[in-house]
This record gives C-alpha cells, structure tokens and sequence, in this order.
C-alpha cells in the first residue's frame, strides 16, 4: 500500500483524541495501539504505552474523536473517478445558475469537446414550456452538452449531442430506458436510465490504462482524506476485479475493496456460476466480491421507481419495473443458492416489496444456507406494513442519508411532489428501520452525492438541508443519534459485506483501519460537525492521509 510522509506498518501508537470504539463491550477508551496490520490494545493511555512496540511511531491528536475506519457502503468508485475533472452541478437550482455554470466551465476549459457535467437537480429543466434541448442550445450550441442528474438515471444534452448520437428522433430500446420525444416525435433532450444515455456516452474516447489508473488513484486518496477506509463498489465486473487485484499487486490501493458484480436480466444465467467462481477466487482483505448487483426499479424524480399506488402528479403513472420481477426472484433464488450475497437497487415501494418478497423466497428455497448477507440498496419509500419484514428476514438497509435532504428543501423536491405526502412520512425511514430490528449500512452513492461523511452525518442527525431547511428537520422523528449513525458508518458497513469479526470496530486483533477528526463530535452540535476536519486516516497500519 502506499505510504504517506514515509509511513510504515511497523506499529502505532494514536493518544490525545478521545476513542469511540462502537464495540458495545467497551466503548469507548484513551488510545489505540497497533503492530503491523492489527490492532493490539485499546484501553488506557498509560496501559496503551507500556504495550507500545519500539520502534513504533507516536501520533497525539489533542481533543479529536478517534473512531473506527469509515466504510463507505454503497459507491461507484470508477463512475466516481471519472467525474473528478467533470462539471460539478451540485447546489444548482435555477435555469439561470445553471447557464452560469455551463458557460464558465466551457470558458475554462476550452480544448475540451464536449461539455458534461453531473449532479444537476430536476428543478432547473423542470416544468419548461420548451424541449430541455433548447434551453441548453440557449446556453451553448456550439458544442455537445451532455448533463446527467443528481441520481445518474437522467440527463439532458443540447441539440448537437442528440445529433452527434444520431437520436434526435429517438431510439429503440426498452422502458423504463427512454430518449424522450415530444408531440412531433423530436427528442426533446431527456434521456432516461441506462440504456438512453448509453448512446451518448457511446462516443467517449476510452481512457488508456494509464490515464484509468491515474483516476482511480486520485479518487482513493480523496476518500481517504474523508476519513474513508473501506468501500462497497456496486458495479464490479470481471475487469475491475483484475483492475484491483493488479495495484494490490503493486501496492497502491489505499482503500479495501468489496464487489457486487453487475447482474442483469438479460444475462445468461451461467454468468452466476461465474460470478460465484470470483467470489471464491477474490477473496482477501484487499480485494473481495461478496455478490452480485440488480436494479428492480430506477427513481422517483423520473417516475421510473415502482410504486403500488400511482404518482401524486395525477398521471396514473406507477412506474415499469426496471426487470421483471419473476426474473429478479428467479436469479435471487439462484445466486442464494450459490453462497452469494445479493444487492437490490429499489427506491419504490413496489421496487422495495418486490425485492423482500424474492428474498423471502431464497430463504425458503434454500433454508439450508445460513449467514445470508442479501441488502436493499436506498428504500426511499416503504410501505410501513414492510418495514418489520427488513429486520425479521435480516435483510440490510443500504441507505444514503444525504439523498433524503439534498441540496434543496424536501417539503417542495420534486421528489416529494412525485411521491406525495402519504408516502413522504414513511420516506426514508431510518429510525422505524432500527426500531423494529434492521441493520443500517451507510454511504453516499457517490458521484451521485459528496461521499463525505461529515454531509451524512449531519443528515441523519437532523433531517435537514446543509443550509438548515426545514427548519425543526424534514419529519424528524426518523432522526438517528450519533451513536448510531457513527455505527451504521462503521460496523454496519462491515456486517453488510460479512466483515464484522474483522473491522468496523477498534477491538484487540481487528484490522487496523480508523479516522480521527480533529474534535469529538460528541461534544458538537449537529451543524458544527460539517466543519470539522479529518486529520488522520490510517489503513492496514498505515497512514494513508495526515494533516501537518
């Protein structure tokens, strides 16, 4: 692994910063000693010295919260790498901002072709009385404008990207998947879900090796510098997973890897025996595959998330599956019985109960397995008679606190008009969750969102908006305390991926991974976590990020 300020594994000894372990047998202490790749004691200063092998380094951190590594728990580790240099859209909520935005980014960066960015709300291309593609021509013609959202199921292009696709006049693929046409069969610069922006994304220059390895490099040091040491990539593939195991090889991964290979209905059904195949092989504290990966809905803003009762828009619309559900069930059933762990994208309330009850039916069908790890990956919306059945089936709840109060209020999102009021007061409902027995597991979805954790945090402590709306928090009942969302960061991260014995808790004999900030967020309140700052991430015994 790669050293920072020409760190070594030979032993540390962290004093200064005040411990919270999130092992329940002792929570918490005054310092931490390792050797090696391992934790060695936790306990007492004075203790934690005389245990202190020589030779090893000393690192005091005065008035900080040393905790257990971050384990960033639902990621796309390579999408995120390659937006590193794209335009951020984040915070951008008018027609206006986002003219601004698009215009000085393409000023700045004029050698590069096109223009595209990510992040972008719904609200500023919503509610037009023109085709999407005009008002981003009115920003700039002149070249291909290629823009997804915040969620990644949707973007929007100007009339020069549709034209270089070759869809200005739609495309034949499959619902949800959509190039969407207006009255007289002319795109209007919408794309929907994977299959659409495939078409534009099609016409990208594939980086070399070189230039991959770079990104990849780049994005780990900077979740390192979040305070993050693990992460769950859902959408590994054969590929990445050589990708990985080479830099291990090679010592430059700075983050342990944990793939959910990307299954999808169309797949022969021989690519599970496959996929089990890695599981066994990639098996190690570096690089694991735990799985697979599916998609049973898409998202609320588009209407492409499954709901048992229609849209509040007074479409009728309910949302198309994003694979039929018989097939989902069917590979559920298949993978289960192969020893692997599933990852179910539902966001819809259908999308949600669709996946409980194919896990349900794993279950049955393979009684004999135990130590299941199968995850819903973000349930947005639930219906609160399934709430129980996450916890009594053990199944995890992979969610992302940010998304619930993004960089906009959540009483008038377009998320929460689509949804409607009934089933906002069950939207992303952490505190029910744990009440009735489910494991959290938590992360960002990044590039979707910021992956620092310091955003979630305060999401999950105060259901409000980094700019404090709503005032009071957006049903607040469903808030976590600190405790708790430390822990859904941490060990639950680990019992998600089946790592519990090992990491996500600073105990004698674990992994040595841990983030220490530079104050004890306990004695904070909520807001003022946002500006506390990771000083110290240490991975494997080493450090991997240290601020002077």
């Amino acid at each position: 692994m790669p050293k920072e300020n020409g760190s070594t594994n030979a032993g540390l000894l962290v004093t200064g910063a005040r411990v919270y372990t999130a092992d329940p047998r002792r929570p918490w202490a005054e310092a931490v000693v390792t050797n090696g790749s391992l934790v060695t004691f936790v306990g007492s200063e004075a203790e934690a010295r005389a245990r202190t092998a020589a030779g090893s380094e000393h690192l005091h951190v005065e008035g900080g919260l040393l905790m257990p590594g971050m384990n960033e728990s639902h990621v796309h580790l390579s999408m995120g790498s390659e937006v590193l240099h794209e335009l951020d859209l984040d915070g951008v909520q008018t027609l206006g901002e986002l003219g601004d935005r698009v215009r000085a980014y393409g000023t700045e960066n004029p050698e590069k072709d096109w223009i595209s960015g990510y992040g972008l709300s719904y609200t500023p291309l919503g509610h037009l009385d023109q085709p999407e593609r005009c008002a981003l021509d009115a920003i700039v013609a002149d070249r291909p404008v290629y823009l997804r959202a915040v969620d990644f199921h949707t973007a929007w292009c100007n009339s020069l990207a549709l034209q270089r696709a070759g869809i200005t006049e739609g495309a034949p693929i499959p619902l949800p998947n959509e190039v969407v046409l207006d009255h007289q069969g002319q795109a209007t610069g919408m794309l929907k879900e994977r299959q659409a922006y495939a078409l534009i994304e099609r016409l990208w220059p594939e980086p070399t090796s070189e230039q991959r390895d770079a990104l990849l490099i780049e994005a780990m040091r900077y979740l390192n510098r979040l305070g993050i040491t693990s992460f769950q990539n859902m959408d590994g593939d054969p590929e990445r997973l050589r990708w990985f195991s080479r830099l291990h090889a090679e010592g430059r991964l700075s983050l342990r890897a944990n793939h959910y290979m990307s299954m999808r209905e169309h797949f022969p059904r021989e690519r599970l025996q496959e996929f089990a195949e890695l599981c066994r092989r990639y098996n190690d504290d570096w690089n694991r595959t735990n799985g697979i990966k599916m998609f049973i809905d898409g998202v609320i803003e588009s209407k492409t998330a499954a709901m048992l009762a229609p849209y509040a828009d007074g479409s009728g619309e309910t949302g198309i599956p994003d694979m039929d559900p018989e097939a989902h069930r069917e590979i559920c059933i298949a993978a289960d019985r192969l020893g692997m762990d599933i990852a179910t994208h539902a966001i819809g309330d259908r999308g949600v109960r669709l996946t409980l009850d194919a896990y349900e039916a794993a279950a049955r069908a393979n009684s004999e397995r135990r130590h299941r790890r199968h995850r819903i990956e973000h349930i947005e919306t639930i219906d609160p008679t399934d709430i129980p059945r996450v916890g009594r089936l053990g199944v995890t709840a992979s969610m992302q606190p940010l998304h619930a109060v993004p960089n906009e209020d959540p009483r008038t999102s377009p998320w929460t008009i689509l949804a409607g009021p009934e089933r906002a007061r069950h939207a992303f409902p952490w505190r029910s969750l744990v009440r009735t027995g489910a494991r959290l597991s938590f992360g960002s979805d990044w590039p979707v969102v910021t992956p620092d954790p310091r955003t979630g945090i305060h999401a999950a402590l105060t259901r409000r908006t980094r700019d404090g709306d709503p005032k009071g928090g957006w049903y607040p009942e469903q808030a976590l305390t600190l405790a708790e969302t430390l822990d859904a960061y941490t060990v639950g991260g680990a019992h998600a991926e089946g790592r519990e014995e090992v990491k996500g808790m600073l105990r004698e004999g674990m992994l040595a991974d841990f983030t220490c900030f530079d104050q004890d967020l306990f004695a904070l309140r909520p807001a003022e976590i946002l500006q506390a700052n990771v000083v110290l991430t240490v991975v494997d015994g080493e450090v991997v990020h240290r601020t002077s």
